[in-house]
């Protein structure tokens, strides 16, 4: 799947890699596959709604120049699918070179998922979560496999362990900055995990984008001046947002650190609760406990383990 290696080859580093994209029907998923696309690669589009996904499959096949985009139904935020979307990636692909963890929304009221959990930390963060531990054999498969985790800039700096999933007070962005801040936490410690492995994540964020996402944004006041917000300079289109994610996901490994955070081609110094290993492990563990993961038999424990003893 890797590219010629040639002087003269000047096709770009993704042109007939497997890139799974989540969240793909719609907004940013949608432009960073056809963005890719347009290089080569070979999407892999994970969606919730077939219609959707459909219509946004005929889009990306109109610009690609490798492969025909692959289309597979999931509703991430049940545990089930997000395993059933992982077995047929596997049992079409033996080897995944980027996976781009995209998908999430946010919701005005707390809602639970199908697996009682709180929906916008279920969907943002424990999806994405649980993808690529089923996905990293595939992915250490790869010449040079890399995990981007798309989160934002806005995290929580603060964590709260009593309160990851809204228990005690909650709100649109108070869930909405907490799964970001997971996101980060996590990719660090996924960073950790895969060191020695080729396997590099990273963190993106696309920053402010117009685009649908969480069913238009908040209620109320909060919703109003995101409204008129939107209408500015500071929220860039879809495509020019979805720019900085298809550069984390193909620049090259030497070019980007291990666990850092991204946000238009700059990385960004973590700050708060983001800089804490110890916190990032507790999440870690959390989220093994809400998905299911043994601990002991997952993915990225026996990459750990192998990478120790090497």
């Amino acid at each position: 799947m890797s590219t010629s290696n040639t002087a003269t080859d000047t096709r770009p580093a993704v042109a007939g890699k497997v890139v799974v994209v989540t969240g793909a029907s719609s907004g940013l998923g949608l432009e960073t596959a056809r963005q890719l696309a347009t290089q080569g690669a070979e999407v892999v589009m994970i969606v919730r709604n077939r219609s959707r996904g459909e219509q946004a499959r005929t889009q990306v096949t109109r610009v690609a120049t490798g492969k025909a985009p692959v289309l597979i139904l999931a509703d991430l935020s049940i545990q089930a699918e997000v395993r059933r979307a992982a077995r047929e990636v596997r049992d079409r692909y033996h080897v995944v070179d980027i996976l781009i963890n995209n998908a999430g929304s946010a919701f005005n009221q707390r809602e639970l998922s199908a697996d009682g959990l709180e929906l916008t930390w279920a969907t943002n963060h424990l999806a994405p979560f649980l993808l690529t531990d089923l996905l990293l054999p595939a992915l250490i498969g790869a010449p040079a496999g890399r995990v981007v985790n798309v989160t934002s800039e806005v995290y929580s700096r603060k964590l709260d362990l009593e309160n990851l999933q809204g228990e005690r007070k909650y709100s649109y962005f108070g869930a909405y900055r907490t799964s970001k801040l997971g996101n980060v936490l996590f990719t660090s410690e996924l960073a950790r995990r895969v060191e020695g492995t080729g396997v590099t994540a990273v963190s993106v964020s696309p920053g402010p984008a117009r685009t649908n996402f969480g069913g238009g944004g908040p209620s109320g006041l909060m919703g109003a001046l995101t409204a008129v917000l939107k209408r500015t300079p500071v929220f860039k289109s879809a495509r020019q947002a979805a720019t900085g994610i298809v550069w984390a996901a193909t620049t090259p490994e030497d070019e980007i650190s291990p666990g850092g955070l991204y946000m238009r081609r700059r990385q960004l110094k973590l700050k708060g609760a983001a800089t804490d290993p110890a916190g990032a492990a507790k999440v870690w563990s959390i989220s093994e406990q809400q998905t299911g993961i043994d601990p002991v038999r997952s993915a990225a424990a026996a990459v750990s383990t192998t990478s120790r003893a090497a």
